[in-house]
């Protein structure tokens, strides 16, 4: 099962940060893979218009004119 749910990014009003919400059903779900404090990778593919975030280790990530192409590889 693939864990969906429409979400927002916030602007901060300070910096040029945004912050991307994630929604507490995605975050309770037991297939959810991330943890408080840890650590991950943003990769941005304007030309698609995609945000892929990823473990730092792990996951070996490449954009191409055709897509982005995600590889998982043992640690």
């Amino acid at each position: 099962m693939v864990l969906k749910e429409e979400t927002r990014i916030v602007q901060s009003r300070n910096a040029y940060t945004q912050y991307l919400i994630i929604p507490s059903a995605v975050v309770r779900d037991s297939q959810y893979p991330f943890k408080d404090g840890g650590k991950v990778k943003i990769i941005v593919d304007p030309a698609h218009r995609v945000v892929v975030i990823a473990p730092s280790e792990g996951v070996l990530i490449d954009t191409t004119p055709e897509g982005i192409s995600i590889k998982f590889v043992e640690p």
